[in-house]
């Protein structure tokens, strides 16, 4: 007998594949685990890295606003509108004053509500203020169209110069918001907080890993007598490496983008449920894509990662060891 290495027959690629897919359809539940703690993992990390754009994006914006010429305008529209709206109350006081106690005519009722969208205590409410009190308004719009024509000018300018304010204000509401959520705003605080998310993200990995390198220990595990089996039949050792790396490649892929998926929407949905518009006022999209692209690399490469081991372990047993296994 010749020491010689015979002829080895080496099958193409695809056919791998092709074992791999099966593997996993037969071994679903296996499968499903290892790729539900990818998904975790993932949805994980990828909620994190956008909930800390989201907030340097609204602090980014608040910095922005104080020098701004956007803002600058505002503040001086908001000083002229205050002018106006006081000198305006002030002459539609003396109008509905003087009116308040004309006659009307029987079932004559100004409608308010329809005129400019909400009665009179809706308004109050709304504008902080009336020109008078309800009685003596409603009397004074019921009996002089002149009033009436004053009023809707007056409100439409009140609503022109609350929106301005509160456009104004919009960055101090935002400071008090991040600050009951308790989102660090102070340069010393944001250090802080991004040292243990550093922290909580490498931990939250190191699980995710442990968990994927376990499950594909225990699937190398069930298959002893598979793996003995393919080896006399004269699988190489590189072909059982090949179809655990495909086998996890498979499972990488699919979690990573499940966990993307559920990621991006638990973030983006749980940000505009707690800050609204502002959280997507000034959110980088193109850091988003970078964040999401850093994410699907690493969700590929951890499950890869995690196979390597179990994969070289199978490839290097001996066939009859492997045989003698129960299982």
């Amino acid at each position: 007998m010749s020491g010689k290495v015979q002829k080895q027959i080496r099958l193409p690629m695809s056919r791998a594949i092709e074992i791999a897919w099966k593997q996993i359809r037969l071994r679903l539940a296996r499968s499903m685990l290892v790729t539900s703690g990818i998904v975790l993992a993932i949805a994980f990390l990828l909620s994190i890295q956008i909930g800390d754009l989201v907030a340097a994006g609204m602090r980014g914006w608040i910095e922005q606003s104080q020098t701004s010429t956007e803002f600058a305008e505002l503040r001086a529209e908001r000083e002229r509108l205050s002018v106006a709206v006081r000198d305006s109350t002030l002459s539609l006081r003396d109008e509905v004053m003087k009116a308040s106690g004309m006659e009307v005519e029987a079932g004559r009722r100004f409608d308010v509500e329809r005129a400019v969208g909400k009665d009179l205590e809706g308004l109050r409410e709304e504008l902080g203020q009336l020109p008078a009190d309800v009685k003596q308004t409603q009397s004074a719009l019921d009996a002089s169209p002149e009033v009436q024509k004053s009023f809707g000018a007056w409100v439409e300018e009140a609503r022109r110069y609350e929106a301005v304010r509160e456009r104004v204000s919009a960055p101090q509401q935002l400071t008090a918001k991040l600050a009951d959520q308790g989102v660090p705003t102070t340069q010393a605080d944001i250090e802080a907080a991004k040292l243990q998310q550093r922290w909580l993200l490498g931990l939250a990995l190191l699980v995710a890993f442990v968990g994927i390198l376990n499950a594909m220990l225990m699937s190398v595990t069930e298959r002893f007598r598979e793996i003995g089996t393919m080896k006399c039949l004269g699988a190489l050792d590189g072909f059982i490496v090949k179809l655990f790396v495909i086998e996890s490649l498979f499972q990488g892929v699919v979690g990573t983008f499940v966990g993307i998926l559920l990621g991006l929407a638990v973030a983006l949905a749980m940000a505009g449920a707690t800050y609204g518009n502002f959280a997507f006022v000034n959110l980088p999209w193109v850091d988003v894509l970078g964040v999401t692209a850093m994410c699907t690399a690493i969700g590929v490469v951890l499950t890869v990662l995690g196979a390597i081991f179990p994969a070289w372990q199978a490839a290097k047993m001996h066939p009859i060891a492997a045989m003698r296994v129960e299982a």
